[in-house]
């Protein structure tokens, strides 16, 4: 089964949203891919900025069904995984350099994470006693590179030849491509079937409402040992950022109080994913003449929101709710993004 090569990204909507086995849905994704760097190939104004950013919105999310989970995925690499309770990754490595930054949101009982390094691995997997290991029986061997985390946890995978997984959490990815680049050193997932119960709506209602943490933790293991450390958020106007990791990606969260106005901000070199986690307002958006206009051009922005901001754009935000207006911000250079 293949996709029809669509002659605009509006002809191309409809194959993206929907629920299609995941290698045609990537099909289409590279298309989407394509597409925009097409259309970023020459300057944009401010209003072929907001029909893009509205574009994306518009879309949503890219549903990739898993056995284990729900991948909601973006074109840049921003992605939100809905795993089931004690399910997840296989156990991979990549096999290929590619940047992930893993931020729990949510731990479902016996959810966890294991990080060891590739010769560890070799040292100390046996099938038959790692198969115990996941079923349940104690193995020292297998549990010194297994943590239960805690929301707003941040593991950071940036090097070749680290194994890892997650498992029974609900979390976001800020990585370099949203496509697998994995070696499956096991893979309990093999020959599952997706759940009748994972489709549009039940991703959807999950997205409107996930839970943000308010405070984030960078994870490590060095030298046979877990090491927990806060990550301190910076004041901006009208909230606090804090920043989860400066690389290849740039990952952020993002909360304004209350009626706050944020400051405009501007990446000439980057595109940026915006996915609005919590609360309602507007994203103002633009160009830089038309952001210092006394009422800005903007769009609506709620929960579950989903945008993509061009290179050069302008942008920020006004909080027009009760609650906390909660943004994670995902900057990556089109050189990374579009290979």
């Amino acid at each position: 089964m293949s996709v029809q090569e669509p002659d605009t990204l509006a002809s191309l909507i409809g194959q993206l949203r929907a629920d299609s086995p995941i290698d045609v849905l990537e099909q289409a994704e590279r298309q989407l891919k394509a597409h925009l760097q097409r259309e970023l190939g020459a300057p944009l104004d401010g209003s072929r900025m907001r029909e893009l950013a509205s574009y994306q919105q518009q879309l949503g999310f890219l549903l990739k069904y898993k056995s284990y989970a729900v991948k909601a995925a973006s074109p840049l690499g921003y992605s939100v995984f809905l795993q089931r309770p004690g399910e997840g990754f296989s156990f991979q490595q990549h096999v290929t350099h590619k940047t992930e930054l893993f931020y729990i949101l949510d731990v479902l009982p016996g959810g966890y994470v294991f990080l060891c390094d590739f010769a560890d691995w070799q040292r100390i997997y046996d099938r038959d006693s790692f198969l115990e290991w996941l079923g349940g029986k104690p193995d020292a061997r297998y549990e010194q590179f297994r943590f239960v985390p805690q929301p707003g946890d941040v593991f950071v995978i940036d090097r070749l030849s680290v194994v890892h997984t997650v498992v029974g959490c609900t979390l976001v990815e800020f990585a370099t491509v949203s496509t697998d680049m994995v070696d499956r050193l096991h893979d309990q997932n093999e020959r599952r079937k997706v759940p009748a119960e994972f489709t549009r709506r039940f991703a959807e209602e999950r997205l409107r409402s996930l839970a943000w943490p308010e405070a984030s933790h960078r994870v490590t293991f060095e030298s046979a040992a877990w090491r927990r450390s806060p990550m301190v958020g910076q004041a901006i106007r009208g909230g606090v950022r804090t920043v989860l990791d400066e690389g290849l990606v740039s990952a952020a969260s993002l909360r304004f109080d209350a009626g706050a106005v944020s400051e405009v901000s501007a990446d000439p070199a980057r595109a940026t994913c915006l996915h609005v986690v919590g609360g309602a307002g507007r994203l103002v958006l633009g160009d830089a003449g038309e952001v210092r206009r006394s009422s800005p051009p903007a769009l609506a922005a709620q929960a579950g929101d989903l945008f993509f901001v061009a290179p050069g754009a302008h942008y920020g935000f006004v909080n027009e709710g009760a609650a906390p207006l909660i943004v994670a911000e995902h900057r990556i250079p089109l050189a990374v993004a579009f290979v």
